[in-house]
């Protein structure tokens, strides 16, 4: 009897000690969860802020009239590349 009893204690211990990891567990989950979503408003932010600092850069460098239309094209087609690499990011960090 003695024996069986030990055993429920010691069950009901290592039960205690599971429940205990298992809600730690799920606060750390619930922290990383903000996290993420904070570092995905931040990146949506700075996607924003990088097509509007891109959008000022094209309309000023159009309004240049030393700068060749070649020149134009390439900063077009870079700042192009920029974008399609943040949107790419953007789409890995949503599972």
């Amino acid at each position: 009897m003695v024996d069986i009893q030990s055993s429920i204690q010691g069950l009901q211990e290592k039960l205690q000690l599971f429940i205990k990891q298992h809600a730690a567990l799920q606060k750390e989950h619930q922290q990383l969860l903000t996290k993420l979503s904070q570092k995905e408003e931040q990146a949506v932010q700075l996607e924003q802020l990088l097509k509007d600092n891109q959008s000022k850069l094209t309309a000023a460098m159009m309004n240049k009239a030393s700068i060749d239309p070649a020149e134009k094209e390439k900063w077009v087609k870079q700042i192009d590349q920029y974008l399609k690499e943040i949107d790419h990011c953007i789409n890995n960090l949503n599972p």
